[in-house]
């Protein structure tokens, strides 16, 4: 934990300065532990990650942490292919739009956007996460001068959020709110974290053209897979993924220009596919089959997230015909409208 972290994290529970215990002055710290000011908690500081958690976690919340956790733990590589990714998610954001800003990743598994934001010239660049995903993250991006991980809950938050002061720039939160117990409520979480003039961009899985999900993918995941051991799901999704990765390869990628492509079921989302490695595609289908919650936001629904908050400059666009993007900017002066 780099000390200036400082200057941003606060208690989740009471929002009250945290201090470091047994301070020896040291600019990096590895082990120790925060104290509140105000209310007197004390939160751990574990392999140079601060877990500054709220008292209790629900038992959706920790099983979803902890599953994808696991996921995170074993599917680690950083890919040059990420950072291309990750343009595609935000779209029509530039590198140069990260130039200088205070940024924070709502959600950030194993670091890979995180990565990208710092490499284009964030100012600083701050990952949390619920579960165990932040020591993979902590290993593959902590070292990065602008970059800090912290264990902490979306719906509790380390950061100022009900005074005056809020200190992020941009915040994102990318394949993370559709896993929320309320997605809605999480994001509403992340965007009080927003500064007046500030914006907040979030990807979620829509419920249009996304029939094979409903019909076949989600039951089972629901009933069967979301209940297996992690191992023997790696070892079931291995299959899976050799036939989508097959598919997305010899069928859709080939025919994806032609009429015949265009009609098959989830064509530009396979499509996409045929680009990535067999290991990549693994690490896709387990995730889908992992989830304990995923919900599937319809556009509407996900658009009035960001107008019943009276957000400004709003965009939004469909991803691969089944998923939603969305951006908008705080307004400068602010009005009494809640955030969601």
């Amino acid at each position: 934990m780099k000390r200036r972290l400082l200057d941003f994290v606060v208690c989740p529970v009471c929002e009250g300065d945290l201090r470091v215990s047994d301070d020896d002055g040291s600019t990096e710290i590895i082990t120790g532990k925060l104290s509140c000011a105000a209310c007197l908690r004390v939160f751990p500081v574990i392999g140079g990650v601060p877990r500054l958690l709220p008292d209790a976690i629900s038992l959706d919340k920790r099983r979803t942490a902890e599953r994808f956790g696991w996921e995170w733990q074993h599917f680690v590589e950083m890919h040059e292919e990420h950072k291309e990714q990750f343009l595609d998610w935000i779209h029509p954001l530039e590198p140069s739009f990260f130039e200088g800003k205070a940024v924070l990743d709502g959600g950030c598994g194993i670091g890979r956007h995180v990565e990208s934001v710092a490499e284009f010239g964030a100012r600083e660049v701050i990952g949390i996460d619920l579960g165990p995903a932040v020591e993979t993250a902590q290993r593959n991006v902590g070292h990065r001068a602008n970059v800090h991980i912290v264990q902490a809950d979306i719906f509790n938050p380390p950061f100022r959020r009900s005074g005056p002061r809020r200190d992020f720039d941009f915040v994102y939160s990318i394949g993370v709110l559709h896993h929320l117990p309320e997605p809605r409520a999480g994001f509403g979480s992340l965007l009080r974290l927003v500064k007046p003039g500030g914006a907040i961009f979030a990807w979620v899985y829509g419920r249009e053209n996304n029939a094979i999900v409903h019909r076949f993918i989600n039951p089972i995941r629901k009933s069967v897979t979301s209940h297996l051991p992690p191992l023997p799901l790696l070892w079931l999704s291995w299959p899976l993924a050799a036939v989508l990765a097959a598919l997305a390869r010899g069928v859709y990628a080939p025919t994806r220009s032609s009429r015949l492509g265009r009609r098959l079921p989830s064509s530009a989302y396979i499509a996409s596919l045929a680009a990535f490695s067999f290991r990549q595609i693994h690490g896709i289908v387990f995730d889908h089959l992992t989830a304990p919650t995923a919900f599937y936001i319809e556009g509407k629904e996900f658009q009035s997230w960001f107008q019943d908050a009276g957000m400004v400059d709003t965009e939004f666009s469909w991803r691969n015909e089944n998923s939603w993007r969305g951006r908008g900017q705080v307004p400068v002066v602010q009005t009494d409208r809640s955030p969601v």
